[in-house]
């Protein structure tokens, strides 16, 4: 038989439950309790719709859970704690599970500044300059920006956030020889802004690799996150309109509060 829970039941003026809708595990199959219940709720969160400024949406509590799926409390809780590890809920002890806001979504599709792109979604974007030095880059960084042997860079590191919230902290080399007096900049200030108005170059096109992996001990610190949030780790070589490298960048991003997309087309010389 099937069961409901009545749409986003009001708990108070700003907290609601999560609507589940129909709920049905198979026992006959082999696929575990708790990764059917996982793909129940991860629907359910999707088809809710959670802005800025929202009210809070909770998940019914662990023995409601068990009640509706009938099951155990420990399939709950290792379905809860799969959905909690993909950044899609967060648990308060003694307060129950909760909905994160929605994931964000960057297209790497196009060359854009984080700073603009923050401003284009409507945010409050505030950049924190951590450390700023010029520095001999190793070999491979110097082959990467095609540098001699004695070149220096403008080594940047700064921390991203998004309405108060740190979603990504970037550390960039940049040539000295093409931005000579950039110590006398703004540097929370968008670079890109910086490079097009004060030195007439402009981004034309990058190279990047993205991996995933854990979070080192400083990043956890920078970005207010534990050692089980991944994060996405992205090194660009940015070129000009004239084909010469001026950046390269290592950028890392919350994984509980980032997707990445590219738009794909059918033109391929794999075809």
């Amino acid at each position: 038989m099937l069961k409901s829970l009545h749409l986003y039941k009001q708990v108070t003026n700003k907290m609601k439950i999560l609507s589940i809708g129909q709920i049905n595990i198979d026992k006959t199959i082999p696929i575990p309790y708790y990764y059917q219940i996982v793909e129940i709720l991860r629907d359910a969160i999707e088809d809710s719709v959670i802005g800025e400024g929202d009210s809070v949406i909770a998940l019914p509590s662990e023995p409601e859970l068990s009640e509706l799926f009938s099951v155990n409390r420990g399939t709950i809780r290792h379905a809860l704690q799969v959905l909690e590890n993909e950044g899609i809920i967060r648990k308060e002890k003694g307060k129950g599970s909760f909905i994160r806001r929605m994931r964000l979504k960057m297209d790497l599709s196009f060359l854009q500044s984080t700073t603009e792109e923050i401003k284009r979604r409507g945010w409050i974007p505030d950049t924190r300059l951590v450390s700023f030095s010029k520095t001999k880059p190793n070999k491979r960084v110097r082959e990467i920006l095609r540098l001699g042997e004695n070149a220096i860079v403008w080594d940047v590191l700064r921390i991203h956030s998004a309405n108060e919230e740190p979603i990504s902290m970037q550390r960039v080399m940049i040539p000295v020889d093409l931005m000579p007096d950039l110590n006398e900049k703004n540097l929370e200030d968008s670079l890109y802004k910086i490079w097009r108005s004060d030195y007439q170059i402009t981004p034309d096109r990058g190279e990047q690799t993205i991996r995933t992996r854990l979070p080192l001990e400083d990043e956890m610190q920078m970005l207010n996150i534990t050692r089980d949030n991944p994060v996405f780790e992205i090194n660009r070589v940015t070129y000009d309109t004239q084909d010469v490298p001026i950046e390269y960048l290592k950028s890392i991003w919350r994984g509980d509060r980032y997707d990445f997309f590219v738009n794909l087309t059918s033109d391929s010389p794999y075809r």
